[in-house]
């Protein structure tokens, strides 16, 4: 007997308003009976302590230390909610996944090669999209992973401001196309 197998659909851009509702589009163009959900980023809830933290006893993090926080998020999702998901034979939908990730690390500095490791746990997506949006400008439109680690990084290469850094990650994603997936 072989097992259930779903779709596993990855939205990934830098402005986190424009991937929930791409994601939640995605989710309604699949078939009622096949959709499973949406998985977005954070479900673990680290970054949510990481935003709540004294920034005085947190500290300003560093693009591997988000990057590493949001595999290890990614990694809680994957369990709790995509691969139960996809084992139903449903279709989940992820975003952001591992090309937003990516995207970001590149635009911070940090090489391909570690970054592939970082994330070569990550099942390849079956679909995946890409939502080029800038990203949010006002306080209550940073909500996306981009948009976050950009925010909070403790230092920022070439001086680049946070929207610039952010914008960055959006240029790395126009041009990394679909290379392994998910990977840039």
């Amino acid at each position: 007997m072989t097992a259930a197998t779903g779709t596993l659909v990855a939205v990934d851009g830098a402005n986190g308003g424009a991937l929930r509702a791409a994601a939640r589009a995605e989710h309604a163009g699949a078939p009622r009976a096949q959709r499973g959900g949406v998985s977005v980023w954070d479900a673990s809830g680290v970054f949510e302590d990481l935003a709540l933290a004294d920034p005085e006893a947190a500290g300003a993090p560093s693009a591997r230390t988000l990057l590493l926080l949001y595999a290890a998020d990614l990694a809680f999702r994957l369990r709790w909610e995509i691969r139960p998901t996809l084992a139903e034979g449903r279709t989940v939908v992820a975003a952001p996944y591992v090309a937003t990730a990516v995207a970001f690390g590149r635009a911070a500095g940090l090489p391909r090669g570690w970054l592939n490791d970082l994330f070569a746990f990550a099942p390849r997506p079956d679909k995946a999209r890409r939502v080029d949006a800038a990203p949010g400008r006002a306080a209550a439109g940073r909500s996306g992973f981009v948009e976050f680690a950009c925010d909070r990084l403790a230092a920022r290469p070439d001086g680049l401001t946070s929207r610039q850094l952010a914008d960055r990650a959006r240029e790395y994603l126009q041009t990394s196309g679909g290379r392994r997936g998910s990977r840039a």
